[in-house]
């Protein structure tokens, strides 16, 4: 069952409401498809309101679309598996239809795929922060991948996502189109940003036969804690250290000049690592 903390509700409530003015302040007003349950509400709003002058709010196609997804989860999967995300969808629901009564956006398409991308980029994260989707996509996919094992989820997703972007090619142009795939990457590149931090740490693999000497600068000037791995050379067979030292992404730079300023015959590596857990690492 739900067991919401306050920072749960907050991030859910800032998260939807993000969500709703990126799809209903800027995508469907720019007649931008980008995928998902809202980017056939934004065909179906324009079909219905050109055919019989009645439009389709993006909300209610957000509820019903989800409601047959959500009953099939149940069934299959019980009340704790879809409860948190129905929340988030009823929540979701609720901020389009409120978005509705603010200023909309919809004269540059690149502007609104930026600015639209980054808003919805923000909300899914920190929906996607306290657990919980707001269905659509992402639950059709798991639904269909308890099905089709051989297919994975992101793949699903995949899939569903470029059947619907490509759909608004077809009623929209293909520019439109492509100002929507810029969107999804927005949307995509600012979740990771959200979900994993602004900025990644990196870490150094350092061979050198002064090994003694970088760890005592890299521990003494940055004040970074080094581990030493005994290793062996299969070409030479010789055995030497190899290091190994975490540090933030400004302190490459500084990293690279310890190295070389002490052996400019060093090998080592320099790698992005997403997220760095347990104690005694600071990005200063």
């Amino acid at each position: 069952m739900l067991n919401l903390k306050k920072r749960d509700w907050f991030f859910l409530i800032a998260g939807t409401a993000l969500m709703a003015i990126g799809t209903e302040g800027f995508f469907e007003h720019a007649d931008l498809v980008a995928g998902g349950i809202t980017g056939i509400g934004i065909m179906l709003d324009t079909w219905t309101s050109a055919r019989f002058g009645v439009p389709v709010p993006l909300w209610l196609v957000n509820l019903v679309g989800n409601l047959p997804l959500f009953l099939i989860a149940w069934k299959r999967k019980g009340t704790d598996f879809v409860s948190r995300s129905v929340l988030t969808a009823v929540l979701f629901s609720l901020m389009l239809y409120v978005e509705e009564i603010f200023p909309l956006y919809s004269d540059d398409p690149l502007l609104a795929a930026v600015f639209g991308g980054t808003a919805l980029g923000i909300g899914l994260g920190l929906v996607l922060s306290v657990d919980s989707t707001t269905g659509g996509v992402e639950l059709a996919a798991t639904l269909l991948h308890m099905k089709f094992h051989s297919v994975s989820v992101p793949r699903f997703i995949f899939i569903l996502d470029a059947a619907v972007i490509l759909a608004g090619m077809a009623v929209f142009g293909v520019e439109l189109g492509l100002y929507a795939i810029l969107a999804v990457f927005i949307t995509d590149q600012v979740i990771e940003w959200v979900v994993e931090g602004p900025g990644y740490a990196r870490c150094a693999w350092i061979i050198s036969e002064k090994s003694d000497t970088i760890a005592d600068a890299l521990l003494a000037e940055l004040h970074r804690g080094v581990t030493a791995f005994p290793a062996t050379g299969k070409y030479t067979e010789e055995g030497r250290e190899v290091l190994f030292c975490v540090f933030s992404q400004k302190e490459v730079q500084s990293v690279k000049s310890i190295i070389m300023n002490i052996d400019r015959n060093a090998f080592f590596l320099v790698a992005d690592i997403r997220e760095v857990l347990g104690k005694g690492f600071t990005d200063k």
